[in-house]
């Protein structure tokens, strides 16, 4: 029976759900926030086992383990000090990559020749992000796997602090990277996959062969003993036509553990392209498209009509998540283009109280700000091209 110092507390699964038990002042202090974390972790469907814990879905941690519980120490900071904490840092640490896709949205963020953040600055920023209360680390680009340093800086969370999560094409998962990826400790990883046609993928994509490379890549992971999702976006037509539904059986029937379905968010290079948002009644199509077929089946989904909005938990950006660029811009998220301040200048716990202390984000959002027309109508619209991103919060005011 695990039992976690700090908290004062013990913790056992029993036929999948987990069992706790308090000790000590602090563990009683928690007790509230601990028995609401716990009767909520038992009412979800759990979609794998790792470390000794129940995984359910690829942004958290297993829970009970020491990383997972690091949740109820980020509370326990929020009711001292009555501020929010983050508990995601999503870190582009490189924006280079093969592909070269028409709704990237990292792509206006480049500036080819520029000096990325240095290892050594990445692994401040790793620092910095955990000290803060991040408990999700999550590399993502670009390609993350198209800088050479990439499985150092996942080597180097702390795996009792963070979990490390990847986003990738699949390009680069080769027997070599996979092996090494896993001895580092990448918690999960999610391949992007647009289209189950791979001749439609690679087109997307612009590399022949993608399609192929990432399901081969992905598989290979899986074997590893990383848990691996599958990622793609949601449009109308796919909505529709029940594309959606079929993308999930396939991921399914191929062994992975989840499917993370975007919404067509209107930033990057879809940033001025308004009529690409899905409209309100296909959303919520979506859902209990979404819903029926989780609650069949043992894969998970994450689906951001649902999670996103004010039936779910809202907009991440400036509540639980912040974002830094492969030089350091932090923005609210890493489809919402404005810089609260550079971490080769300010540290990030000053720059995430900028961000809260702003009256555009001081509080929680309840939908996706970047789909929100009162939002772009005061951010984005007044954009001129060509867009180069990020936007300092300054050129607002």
């Amino acid at each position: 029976m695990p039992y976690y110092e700090l908290l004062g507390l013990e913790t056992e699964i029993i036929d999948g759900k987990i069992r706790a038990r308090v000790k000590g002042i602090l563990g009683r202090a928690l007790q509230p926030y601990i028995t609401r974390l716990i009767s909520k972790l038992n009412t979800l469907k759990v979609i794998a086992t790792k470390d000794g814990g129940n995984v359910y879905n690829l942004y958290n941690p297993p829970q009970p383990t020491k990383v997972g519980l690091r949740a109820l120490e980020r509370k326990l900071k929020e009711a001292i000090y009555k501020n929010v904490f983050p508990a995601t840092a999503n870190l582009a640490i490189t924006f280079r990559c093969g592909c070269d896709c028409g709704h990237c949205s990292a792509a206006p963020f480049y500036r080819p020749g520029k000096e990325e953040l240095s290892t050594g600055e990445m692994k401040d920023v790793i620092n910095q992000a955990l000290d803060l209360g991040a408990s999700l680390i999550i590399f993502t680009g670009g390609e993350p796997l198209a800088r050479s340093d990439t499985v150092e800086l996942i080597d180097y969370v702390d795996k009792d602090r963070g979990w490390p999560l990847m986003f990738t094409c699949g390009q680069a998962l080769t027997d070599g990277n996979v092996e090494r990826l896993a001895e580092a400790g990448l918690g999960s990883m999610y391949v992007s996959i647009d289209s189950l046609d791979p001749k439609e993928h690679d087109r997307i994509r612009k590399i022949d062969g993608l399609w192929q490379k990432a399901i081969d890549g992905a598989k290979r992971a899986l074997k590893a003993g990383i848990l691996v999702g599958l990622s793609t976006y949601a449009t109308p037509e796919r909505i529709e036509s029940g594309g959606i539904v079929e993308y999930l059986k396939f991921a399914q029937d191929q062994g992975f553990v989840e499917v993370t379905i975007f919404d067509a968010i209107p930033a990057g290079r879809w940033i001025k392209r308004d009529d690409i948002i899905v409209p309100q009644h296909l959303k919520d199509k979506l859902i209990e498209q979404a819903r029926e077929f989780s609650e069949a089946n043992p894969m998970g989904i994450v689906c951001q009509a649902l999670i996103n909005s004010e039936k779910g938990v809202g907009c991440f950006g400036a509540f639980s998540e912040f974002y830094v660029s492969a030089y350091g811009d932090v923005t609210p998220c890493d489809f919402n283009p404005i810089s609260f301040g550079n971490v080769k200048n300010l540290p990030i716990a000053q720059i995430w109280q900028n961000m809260l202390r702003h009256p555009d984000f001081c509080t929680r959002y309840k939908t996706c700000r970047m789909q929100d027309p009162a939002y772009r109508a005061k951010y984005i619209d007044p954009l001129e091209e060509p867009i180069e991103l990020p936007i300092p919060i300054e050129a607002f005011s």
